[in-house]
């Protein structure tokens, strides 16, 4: 017969279990939200629940000393110096030209109305059979006549290749017809692609009646091109990443700390707390407010412990990787997320998630946290894979261009500096920096 109190026992245990069980729900998924998600996240949280009181965050200010947020630190002034300018959109480059050019108000509504058409890479793919049904729909005046000077009338504005059918259509814009090599560039373009792409230069070179050298010549000047020239520009849509953790390096060592006013302050609304106890309200409603700020308790526990979690992690992380902080980005030392979760006494997801959307701001720019943990390139090998990765350029860059390396010439030569890999990853990380195989950066001679 089966004992009543082992039986109570375990279901008490049960029910706690299940208690706890949307507690860690809420937890995990508040530690693995990258921090725009997380403010989502807590902004429909306070419109649901009245105990949860969000604050406005507070800027960062920016006469804060070095033990503050870092804000006054020469690597962080340079790295604010070098981000892209991601408030400008091609609407506003189109119309700030437009209003130094004489052109009359119809045709300005036409090329507005083009620049809307673009696609996504930044061509006017649309037919003209097209384009003129939209125009009626947007009820503009006129007809082909008018598309027609539209087009030409974009054309001329900045970036050159704006208002390009195609990538090719694009290059052949950025061609100067005063060049006396236009023709040369424009066959190129226009009737050799396939064989360039094959790199038969020999038989380029016959065809157009020029020697090795000329052609490469002609070559390089295409190579100055830009075959999306519009692309960039209509990146306006692209959130700017927000830093997570600060990461700052001087001769005493670094100092990791988490960013402050990246987040919303969260808190629980005194008002809702007394009246939750106040016994001349209905029993339902005590019990009901209870039920709120016992999620808002949790949603600010669970915060806490991102913050405290995430910032232990960035600490470990970037104790581990001092190379990059000094040296920079060529110098991450093999990581794994086992082994620091080990470290750390916590599982190796919680790691996994705590660095999941985050981003670190260190002297060397902005990183994903996911970007330091780099495991080891083989088998034996010292040297993690973006090391190997510049081992490959280099080799590659100091080659013989009569004779390229092949893959597997590669992988003998970093043998050669005890760095085990197999041709299959050289092939990899080759593919990774853009770099063709020998067959194609086979160079020849005049």
């Amino acid at each position: 017969m089966a004992r009543p109190g082992l039986n109570t026992s375990m279901q008490m245990r049960g029910e706690q279990q299940m208690l706890l069980l949307p507690r860690m729900l809420m937890s995990i998924e508040i530690l693995q939200l990258p921090t725009t998600d997380l403010e989502r996240y807590l902004l429909d949280a306070a419109e649901s629940n009245e105990a949860l009181v969000l604050e406005h965050p507070t800027p960062p200010d920016p006469e804060v000393g070095r033990r503050g947020t870092m804000a006054d630190t020469e690597a962080h002034d340079e790295m604010l110096r070098n981000q892209p300018d991601r408030g400008r959109s091609l609407a506003d480059v189109v119309e700030e030209q437009l209003a130094t050019e004489e052109i009359e108000p119809e045709l300005r509504e036409w090329v507005r109305f083009l620049v809307g058409c673009l696609d996504g890479a930044g061509f006017l793919s649309v037919s003209d059979d097209r384009l003129m049904e939209l125009a009626r729909a947007q009820g503009l005046a006129g007809g082909e006549c008018e598309l027609g000077r539209a087009i030409a009338a974009m054309q001329t504005l900045e970036p050159r290749g704006l208002g390009a059918r195609n990538a090719i259509e694009a290059l052949l814009m950025q061609l100067d017809p005063g060049d006396p090599d236009y023709a040369l560039l424009c066959a190129l373009l226009e009737d050799f692609l396939e064989e360039l792409a094959r790199n038969k230069l020999p038989s380029v070179a016959r065809s157009l009646g020029l020697d090795i050298g000329k052609l490469q010549e002609l070559l390089g000047m295409l190579r100055n091109l830009d075959p999306r020239p519009v692309a960039r520009l209509l990146e306006e849509s692209v959130p700017t990443i927000v830093p997570d953790i600060l990461v700052e390096w001087s001769g005493d060592g670094h100092a990791v700390c988490l960013a402050s006013g990246v987040l919303p302050p969260v808190s629980i609304d005194g008002s809702v707390r007394a009246l939750a106890k106040d016994r001349s309200q209905p029993r339902d409603v005590r019990a009901y407010l209870r039920g709120k700020l016992e999620g808002a308790r949790w949603i600010v526990e669970a915060i806490e412990h991102r913050g405290q979690t995430l910032l232990a992690v960035a600490k470990a992380i970037f104790e581990h990787q001092r190379d990059f902080l000094t040296q920079g980005p060529g110098h991450l030392r093999p990581l794994f997320m086992n082994g620091m979760a080990e470290e750390l006494g916590i599982h190796v997801s919680t790691v996994s998630r705590a660095v999941s959307g985050k981003y670190a701001q260190t002297p060397w720019g902005i990183f994903p946290l996911r970007t330091f943990f780099q495991a080891a390139a083989g088998a034996g090998a010292d040297k993690a894979r973006d090391e190997v990765r510049e081992l490959v350029r280099g080799l590659i860059a100091a080659e013989d261009p009569d004779r390229p390396m092949s893959d597997d010439e590669v992988v003998a030569a970093l043998a050669g500096r005890d760095v085990k890999v197999a041709r299959r990853t050289v092939a990899k990380y080759r593919k990774e920096l853009d770099i063709p195989s020998s067959y194609r950066r086979r160079r020849y001679g005049t």
